[in-house]
């Protein structure tokens, strides 16, 4: 079971994908939906660790750098350049960002690896068997589909070779107990039964390293051969925060256990069942959840190089910016499922929900605080049943969102979100300012109003600020906030009457063509 820590303390991971090929929108989904709990979390006033990577020491590297004649040490440099840049383009911002060529992850590898010999689940033996140098993974006959790798779809390697396994049968019941003991360990729930249904066929000891030497880290006791690259690659999340470094013991005892390592349906098993098998064999303990989500689908098909159906986030963003991609993977893909990315449904998202609903609403607000009351904030006075159902609306939505952020349900908070930008803009309609500011004797109710959108903003904008962080501190910046986010879901009014709002252009121009 998890041991007791202070709450203020958050740790997530994603998953490092292989340094192959250019990121897609697929790749995207995953880190912004993490970073996404990131700044949820930090909006709590949790202390949030969030850490990424790249997975640089696989047989894939070796033949993709010798393909273009480069050295494998290249070729994930140029690599690691190309998708740091991909996640800084959708506003993904790690902590920390482990490339697992680096000396800190060597040392860390190193010394988990000595570990699990010491304690006797590490042997030799010899495999015999099918490989996918696409997955880096290992297959029994009854694994493949059709004589094909069933992640890739293409034929395996038979490979027969001495190598060093790792006694993954030994933890078969350990791993049950903890499923029992644990029922979120892995979420969503169709994911862990697919895992317990793994368990229940009994578990196979698996190959830990290669016998090719060459790219790779070397095992420390035998450099003949060099480490299989899951089990190497699982390492990086402990790696991020210290394992076996000089000096990192502290940290690493406040941050691990992982909150939750975030990755995607292909690779459940390798963080539910093989890495909480390593840890245990290794003394460490497991992390508190495993989170799955789907595949982002391109109009039906799956995103993929092999396949052609290719969407790179920097032509998304040059079209429609950063934060509407982050919104329409949030908004329009159910987490534990798999969704679609489809161009049409990128700009019904931006026009009508970032556009008309809440693009609309700062201009207007803005726009009336400068037009009626020379862009200061007015008193408010005799609230009305309309400010305490605006009032409601607003409670609601903190509500709702926090549960359905908390709970992975990004589409789900983004809605309650939504229905509290459409009460703003119904209670525009409804109260009718521009009416109000043809009557004098209507100036109070007038003030009311408009304090009461000035009010308004800066929550929602702490409410969007997870999911689309660039508009939220836009909606700040014009309403001369910038830099002072409020807390989530904080009672006092960021806005202060005699405050001066600048306001600013459209936050979602409408799109050429």
């Amino acid at each position: 079971m998890p041991s007791e820590r202070a709450v203020s303390r958050y740790y997530l991971t994603t998953s490092i994908p292989y340094p192959s090929g250019e990121p897609h929108v697929g790749h995207s989904f995953e880190m912004i939906t993490a970073d996404a709990m990131a700044r949820y979390r930090r909006l709590r006033g949790q202390d949030v660790v969030f850490v990424g990577g790249l997975d640089e020491n696989s047989q894939r590297v070796s033949r993709s750098a010798r393909e273009e004649g480069i050295d494998p040490q290249s070729y994930v440099d140029q690599a690691a350049v190309r998708f740091r840049t991909a996640w800084d383009l959708v506003g993904v911002e790690f902590d920390d960002f482990v490339r697992t060529t680096e000396p800190r992850h060597l040392q860390t590898v190193q010394a988990f690896y000595n570990r699990v010999y010491d304690n006797g689940d590490i042997y030799k033996g010899r495999y015999e068997g099918w490989y996918c140098v696409r997955c880096e993974a290992f297959y029994g006959d009854e694994d493949l589909v059709d004589g094909c790798c069933p992640t890739h779809r293409v034929p395996p390697e038979w490979v027969e070779e001495d190598n060093y396994f790792f006694a993954l049968s030994n933890y078969q019941e350990p791993l049950l107990k903890l499923y029992e003991q644990r029922p979120d360990f892995v979420w969503p729930e169709s994911r862990r039964n697919e895992m317990l249904g793994f368990l229940r066929q009994g578990l196979k000891d698996f190959s830990i390293s290669r016998a090719t030497g060459g790219w790779g880290l070397p095992l420390p006791n035998d450099p003949t051969h060099v480490i299989y690259v899951w089990f190497d690659a699982l390492i990086n999340y402990i790696t991020g925060i210290g394992f076996g470094q000089p000096g990192g013991d502290d940290l690493f005892a406040q941050r691990w256990p992982a909150d939750v390592h975030v990755v995607g349906k292909d690779i459940v098993r390798f963080h539910a069942i093989y890495w909480p098998a390593m840890l245990m064999a290794a003394g460490v303990e497991v992390p508190r959840q495993v989170c799955v989500h789907g595949w982002v689908n391109f109009a039906g098909e799956e995103l993929s190089q092999s396949g052609g159906h290719v969407v790179r986030p920097a032509e998304v963003v040059e079209r429609f910016g950063s934060d509407a991609l982050r919104y329409f993977l949030l908004r329009e893909v159910a987490y534990e499922r798999d969704g679609d990315f489809t161009w049409e449904g990128m700009a019904r998202r931006y026009q009508h929900d970032l556009g008309n609903d809440l693009g609309n609403l700062v201009l207007r607000s803005t726009s009336m605080l400068d037009r009626f009351f020379g862009g200061v904030v007015p008193e408010s006075s005799d609230p009305t049943i309309q400010e305490s159902e605006l009032r409601g609306a607003e409670e609601t939505a903190w509500e709702l969102a926090a549960q359905h952020y908390e709970n992975w349900r990004f589409h789900l908070a983004l809605a309650a979100v939504w229905r509290y930008i459409t009460a703003v803009n119904q209670y525009i309609e409804r109260t009718e300012p521009w009416r109000l500011a043809r009557d004098d004797e209507q100036r109070p109710r007038l003030q009311t109003v408009l304090a009461t959108l000035a009010d308004a903003l800066p929550r929602i904008a702490t409410m969007v600020r997870p999911a689309i962080p660039e508009t939220a501190d836009r909606i700040e910046a014009q309403l001369g906030l910038a830099g002072r986010s409020a807390g989530w879901g904080d009672a006092d009014s960021a806005i202060r009457a005699g405050q001066t709002i600048p306001g600013g252009p459209p936050l979602f121009p409408r799109l050429d063509g």
